[in-house]
């Protein structure tokens, strides 16, 4: 018999808001998917992990459209892809999860992967430890906005532990010499890892935006997510 769109997204948890999702996405180390029927349904459900995030380019509910718009040179406002990445990563306190919400598919395309700092960190243990020093260096990066400024690792270690990662390669990003030049190790690192799924209309994912990187594949068509950030 063939599967159902859920039966392929990861943590499929059905309709939301639901009770204890924070719960659920703990004990789903990060990352969860489920169905939403609109965007208040969204908005009952972000507010049950945590306060919304305001953001420049979202409205007064803290909603943000990630769809094309035409004169942004943002990558999340284009049809391309998107490399994986975090959000808000110059800020001294990230998002602590993001919901994203899909209000219309592409028509082809627009793939989510999603890469889990772990398991970033597990592949490069065992096979390049000169890229993982580099990336875990207290100076890998500096990340930068009009606003603010961090410089930091792009992936935190503490007790064995991921606790923290970031990540950005559109603009106003500085890697140092020892991550510029092992970039492409990082790459395949994150390719090995990837874990891919498609959204329909009216499916979302959660995750968490402190230990998890996401990202997108180019799509066409008129895809429009819509993204909630919670702190």
């Amino acid at each position: 018999m063939p599967k159902s769109s859920t039966d392929l997204l990861p943590n499929f948890i059905g309709e939301v808001p639901i009770p204890d999702l924070e719960d659920r996405l703990k004990d789903a180390e990060g990352l969860l998917t489920f169905s939403c029927p609109d965007e208040e349904a969204l908005l009952r459900a972000a507010h049950g992990v945590g306060a919304v995030m305001l953001h420049p380019h979202g409205d007064a509910r803290g909603i943000t459209a990630i769809r094309l718009i035409e004169g942004r040179i943002d990558v999340g406002l284009t049809t391309g892809e998107l490399l994986a990445h975090t959000d808000r990563p110059a800020t001294e306190v990230p998002p602590r999860y993001l919901l994203l919400w899909c209000k219309r598919a592409a028509e082809e395309g627009g793939e989510t992967v999603v890469y889990r700092g772990r398991d970033v960190v597990r592949y490069l243990q065992e096979r390049d430890q000169d890229t993982l020093a580099a990336l875990t260096s207290p100076q890998a990066a500096i990340f930068r906005t009009e606003q603010y400024e961090h410089v930091g690792p792009i992936i935190r270690i503490e007790n064995g532990e991921v606790v923290g990662v970031r990540l950005r390669f559109d603009h106003l990003i500085h890697f140092s010499w020892e991550v510029a030049r092992r970039l492409p190790a990082f790459q395949a690192a994150l390719e090995a890892v990837a874990r891919r799924f498609a959204l329909q209309a009216g499916q979302g994912y959660l995750l968490d935006n402190r230990t998890w990187f996401h990202s997108r594949t180019a799509y066409t068509g008129d895809r429009e997510m819509s993204r909630i950030m919670v702190v």
